[in-house]
């Protein structure tokens, strides 16, 4: 047995363990990424790691139904390591060409013999020598032969809403636009800070914020936003960051001065009302989400969102936006926006509680360049990820009256 473990990649034994970890719920991918075993990697392996992970968490809907149309037993009662073994073994041989099937099979059943029952490792290795053989993706017309869900790897109650709202053919382009690559753009050279996906760092630029203004970034953590909006006013400005984590709001002041970027920092719930004495130029509230505007980097958050999820988070973005509203200044802007596609945590939450504050007015989002033809006839602004390698964020103004 012994043997068989030290036989196993690095790189595989280490995607492994983060698959199991996220399948389990106790790990987010991009952390697990950068932390831990994956981390000791050499660059190649880590690499190699990193293209497992995203690849099988993306394409999880798609796996799954070649893997269960060759499985002798029920899918769901397979034990969960023994399908997170066959999962990412199966990316490997169908979207990977730098391994040979024997080799990805053989640590693919050494894995699963030394995580899973006895036996296990039998069952393992009859389905991907089996698939090995058949290879069913290669037969012309196996893409169109797939259920829209599985094509677009999307569980089935989240292809539906998009069916719906943008029709089969732009619902297709959208979710698999999802399974590719994220671009990113860092802060600046040398920061500590992860890197930001553009639409992030175009959020806080679109507050129309000035130099010397006070500002309140009050949904901070892990922090990038906030750096961009102490830049944004200077030294002469004011800006404040705060969280209702306190561990994340550490992490927030860790990364701050790692930076060398002073200001201040506060732990607040941003639902109840604001810890402040004086109001704000601008407040920025990126709100807490379902994050299905970042699918292609955080794949795993489809498997784990529910739709009844998406009325729970309506309900604290309504609660924080109302809150923090009371600590714009006349004439001051609110910037409302999230990582979510979903217009429940979008326009309905704007348009909640433009209902119920008559003292605040919609303004049309101004963005510059590409994205300047993201924004609305409403004034919103939505970044699409078909459209190119971004997240996708909504993003709305509102100013109080003077």
């Amino acid at each position: 047995m012994s043997e068989r473990r030290q036989g196993i990649s690095p790189a595989r034994r280490a995607a492994f363990d983060i698959l199991c970890r996220v399948e389990a719920g106790r790990a987010h991918s991009d952390d697990a990424l950068r932390s831990g075993l994956a981390a000791e990697l050499a660059q190649r392996d880590r690499n190699l790691a990193t293209e497992i992970v995203y690849g099988t968490l993306r394409r999880r809907a798609q796996l799954d139904h070649v893997l269960l149309g060759s499985s002798s037993r029920p899918w769901e009662g397979v034990d969960a390591a023994v399908r997170t073994a066959l999962r990412m073994a199966l990316y490997q041989m169908w979207r990977m060409d730098r391994v040979p099937d024997h080799a990805v099979v053989s640590d693919a059943v050494d894995l699963v013999r030394t995580s899973a029952s006895p036996g296990a490792g039998s069952f393992a290795n009859a389905v991907l020598r089996a698939l090995g053989r058949t290879r069913p993706w290669a037969r012309p017309g196996f893409d169109e032969s797939l259920p829209p869900a599985v094509r677009a790897s999307l569980p089935d109650w989240l292809w539906r809403r998009w069916e719906a709202r943008y029709g089969a053919g732009m619902a297709t382009l959208f979710a698999c636009s999802l399974n590719e690559a994220p671009a990113s753009a860092a802060l600046e050279e040398g920061s500590p800070f992860e890197a930001m996906d553009e639409a992030s760092r175009l959020i806080p630029r679109l507050a129309e914020v000035r130099r010397g203004a006070a500002v309140w970034d009050a949904c901070a953590a892990p922090g990038g936003k906030s750096m961009i909006l102490r830049g944004m006013v200077g030294d002469e400005g004011l800006a404040v960051a705060s969280d209702a984590s306190l561990r994340r709001t550490r992490l927030l002041r860790e990364r701050l001065e790692a930076c060398g970027v002073e200001m201040p920092v506060l732990v607040a719930d941003a639902r109840r009302q604001p810890p402040f004495r004086r109001r704000f130029d601008a407040v920025l509230v990126d709100a807490p989400c379902s994050g299905t505007g970042t699918l292609r980097r955080n794949p795993e958050i489809k498997w784990r969102l529910f739709e009844d999820r998406l009325v729970k988070h309506h309900e604290t973005q309504a609660a924080i936006l109302s809150s923090v509203s009371e600590a714009v200044a006349p004439g001051g802007g609110l910037l409302y926006s999230t990582c979510s596609t979903e217009p429940e945590e979008n326009e309905m939450v704007v348009d909640r509680f433009l209902g119920l504050h008559h003292e605040f007015r919609l303004c049309a989002v101004e963005a510059r360049g590409e994205a300047g033809s993201w924004t609305d006839v409403r004034g919103f602004l939505r970044t699409f990820p078909s459209v190119r390698l971004w997240d996708g964020f909504f993003a709305a103004l509102l100013r109080r009256r003077a």
